[in-house]
């Protein structure tokens, strides 16, 4: 939990680049209305929270963050929530009872109400960060979290987990917003953290750096911002500065975790392909869509190339569909 003071300035200028437009529509809405229960899904978990903190610093929230070890936490003071009893924090019943009795004082007291908004406080959000866990066809569960749904009081709750889950019961009453993953911005941040921490160590690492931003982020691209530090954090120590083959096993590594995919380096060289020359021509063509500079343009980078049949072959009614299925989206077709 974060104790270090930050400004209002440094809050909104996090908010913009930590969250894509979709999402602070989504989730800015969702607050704005007083919607009293909903879904995060993220496995960013630090992140989300420093997204928190900084979304209620910028707009005048309170912000408790429970989860099953710590019990509640103030995210601005790092403390413990007040109000909640040391034998009841870490009780997932206790604490979804503490909410609904919070939230009850609140609307039923326009007092109590005017009182918080005096201290400049416009609402209370609770971030239930290991709840996920207890969402189950449980009867006194469902019952708290449906009494949580029904509240009308300036009191947010929000789920959060790696997927969205819910009973039949209750889906109908959490809806679900997907924070979204550490932008390119984010992710360079996260490069110079490295940079900065290590640089009385290795002077020069900071030039490299600069030198060779480009590689760097690319070679963590699809990471979570906490796996791309890992990875830059492990070429460090390994290496004395930064290796691409290093970064790019860590990643092989990340990505081989889940099962669902396969990581391939690149064991050859352009020169090394046989025919093809219009594929070989056009990924020559889009390298430069790869640079900091037609980032900045706004040119879109190429998501990835389907490949499809045998050099030769004619692949007759096969090919005919896969053409109809391409040319409905944004996809081009070269022939071989």
């Amino acid at each position: 939990m974060s104790q270090v003071p930050v400004s209002l300035e440094i809050s909104k200028q996090a908010l913009n680049e930590m969250s894509t437009d979709k999402f602070k529509n989504d989730f800015g809405n969702l607050i704005k209305c007083r919607y009293p229960l909903f879904y995060v899904t993220t496995n960013e978990e630090k992140r989300f929270i420093q997204f928190m903190e900084h979304f209620c610093r910028v707009n005048g929230r309170e912000c408790h963050v429970w989860n099953s070890y710590e019990g509640m936490i103030d995210q601005f003071s790092g403390s413990p929530s007040a109000g909640v009893s040391e034998d009841v924090k870490n009780n997932a019943l206790a604490i979804l009872d503490h909410i609904i009795s919070q939230g009850k004082s609140y609307e039923h007291s326009k007092t109590s109400v005017d009182g918080l908004k005096g201290k400049g406080t416009k609402g209370i959000i609770f971030v239930l960060l290991d709840f996920f866990r207890f969402i189950r066809d449980d009867p006194d569960i469902e019952r708290r979290l449906k009494s949580v749904a029904a509240l009308n009081t300036i009191i947010s709750v929000i789920i959060t987990g790696p997927y969205y889950k819910a009973t039949d019961v209750l889906e109908n009453l959490i809806p679900v917003v997907d924070f979204p993953y550490a932008n390119r911005n984010e992710i360079r941040h996260a490069l110079y953290d490295v940079v900065t921490n290590i640089e009385e160590k290795i002077p020069e690492i900071r030039k490299i750096t600069e030198e060779k931003e480009e590689v760097l982020l690319n070679s963590v691209s699809g990471l979570t911002l906490m796996e791309a530090q890992t990875a830059f954090s492990k070429s460090i120590v390994s290496t004395k500065g930064w290796h691409i083959p290093t970064i790019l096993e860590e990643k092989r590594q990340i990505i081989s975790k889940n099962g669902l995919l396969e990581y391939f380096d690149k064991t050859v060289d352009l020169k090394d392909v046989g025919g093809l020359k219009n594929l070989v021509g056009w990924i020559k063509k889009r390298k430069a869509c790869f640079t900091k500079e037609a980032e900045e343009y706004g040119l879109r980078k190429p998501r990835g190339t389907m490949i499809l049949g045998i050099s030769g072959c004619v692949l007759g009614d096969t090919k005919i569909k896969v053409k109809k299925i391409l040319n409905k989206g944004k996809i081009k077709i070269y022939k071989e």
